[in-house]
């Protein structure tokens, strides 16, 4: 019989110290045993969690199923592989979201099925970070604008590499600008559109 995490707490016992702080937790091993799938499943979740909480598109999974059947997909996965069979099916279709909720469905129901959790890690949202930039950074990346601003019309349909506001090499593409370029560092391409 499957033990709630209160019925669990109430077994642990406390170390006390001379003032009667708790300073440690004591339990037996067979505690500890029955602890370890729940702590495992909160890891899973707390590593896909954080990715999560940034979407707006994250309803309740009962309001998700009624999506899935208003759209005539199945809305009942017995087992991981019925996960992985309909994220990889929707993702074909182009359908993200509903390949993105699956897997967090699929992770949230098996924690510990390492494809599952690999589908939710690979289909999250991407995270950026900014990354605050020096004033001479700011100012040859508005230097590369002002002139982008100028040529636009010279340079359309042509990739260009530009540094600091100056015109390092163009072509029909981005692998003929490395050619001519060798050294990338610093330069900015784009195709002028």
């Amino acid at each position: 019989m499957a033990m709630n995490t209160k019925a669990l707490l109430q077994q642990v016992q406390y170390i006390v110290d001379a003032e009667g702080n708790q300073t440690a937790v004591q339990m037996d091993l067979e505690l500890w045993q029955k602890l370890q799938p729940l702590l495992k499943s909160l890891s899973a979740h707390e590593e896909i969690q954080p990715r999560r909480k940034n979407l707006d598109e994250i309803i309740p999974w009962e309001e998700f199923q009624q999506e899935l059947a208003a759209l005539g997909f199945p809305t009942t996965y017995n087992c991981p592989e019925d996960f992985i069979s309909a994220i990889e099916e929707y993702f074909a279709r182009g359908g993200l979201h509903i390949a993105r909720r699956l897997a967090y469905r699929g992770v949230e129901v098996y924690p510990d099925h390492e494809i599952l959790k690999k589908y939710a890690h690979i289909l999250a949202p991407p995270v950026v970070k900014v990354v605050p930039s020096s004033p001479e950074e700011r100012q040859t990346i508005r230097a590369d604008r002002e002139w982008m601003d100028k040529n636009r019309l010279k340079y359309r349909g042509r990739w260009v590499a530009l540094l600091s506001g100056k015109l390092l090499a163009e072509g029909a593409s981005v692998d003929e600008l490395v050619a001519q370029l060798g050294d990338l560092k610093g330069i900015f391409f784009t195709k002028v559109v």
